[in-house]
């Protein structure tokens, strides 16, 4: 069995866990030898998923013995010790109230996916936002290096509007994959509620935020609800569901990166 294949496989994921760790490494201005156990620790609780998963599968699920279940063993030891070493690097500037609760609560949500995924129900709306919330909170990591308590105030905003952007480009991809599906079996084109209730959510919040006087972060979640809403409408065509799936990926790439980069242009100048 290859090392990748006891990596997550949702290649999205890697964006929403690692674009707010930078983002926040960029504001923190967090550059010091920490900074490497920080994101080595947050790859690490990540990628543990995969190999707990295959050991709950050997554990409730299957009914014989299945051989990746040893390489899964071996490599979640060597993970798990990584992380210790992580932690224990990072304690040097972390307060250790703090590192402890962070992974608490990563522990807690990874049990959490773990669970859904063998009760076959990974496409729940909740765990979705669950995912999101959990994935982008590697924003806090950096921010922590500060080494101040509490945490800086913009740490906050810019977990949560990841995790906004995140949340709606989830639904609006399982939207497109609902539609795909419907049409190869002709049934009724699916609603796509809750694509559409996400892109309507963050209207409103930026919205709220622009009235507020927070143009800083206004502006990058309603650009990412203008770009979802557009994505939504196209998915009535029918040229659109039959684009690669890679180059739909790829151009979500783009937009997440745009939308990290303009929240870092435009909340610099005010930090």
């Amino acid at each position: 069995m290859s090392v990748t294949a006891l990596l997550p496989r949702e290649h999205g994921a890697w964006g929403i866990l690692l674009q707010p760790f930078f983002v926040a490494a960029l504001l923190a201005g967090a550059w010091h030898w920490q900074l490497v156990p920080a994101l080595l620790a947050v790859l690490l609780v990540f990628a543990c998923r995969e190999p707990l998963l295959i050991l709950a599968r050997q554990r409730w699920t299957w009914r014989t013995f299945h051989p990746e279940t040893d390489t899964a063993r071996r490599f979640l030891a060597v993970e798990l010790a990584l992380l210790a070493l992580a932690a224990l690097a990072l304690l040097t500037r972390v307060a250790f109230p703090l590192l402890a609760l962070m992974g608490l609560a990563a522990a807690g949500l990874t049990a959490l996916a773990i669970y859904m995924t063998l009760r076959n129900r990974q496409r729940s709306a909740a765990l979705q936002i669950t995912s999101a919330l959990a994935l982008s909170a590697s924003a806090l990591l950096p921010a922590a290096l500060t080494g101040n308590l509490p945490l800086p105030a913009w740490v906050w905003p810019v977990w949560i509007l990841h995790a906004f952007h995140a949340t709606t480009g989830i639904f609006v991809v399982h939207a497109r994959i609902d539609r795909i599906q419907a049409a190869r079996r002709n049934e009724a084109t699916p609603p796509a509620g809750a694509a559409r209730a996400a892109v309507a959510f963050s209207i409103l919040a930026g919205l709220v935020l622009l009235t507020a006087g927070h143009p800083y972060y206004s502006i990058p979640l309603l650009f990412s609800a203008a770009y979802h809403a557009r994505e939504l409408r196209s998915l009535a065509q029918p040229a659109t569901l039959k684009e690669p799936f890679k180059a739909v990926g790829l151009r979500n790439l783009i937009l997440s990166i745009s939308f990290s980069v303009l929240l870092v242009v435009l909340l610099w100048p005010v930090l």
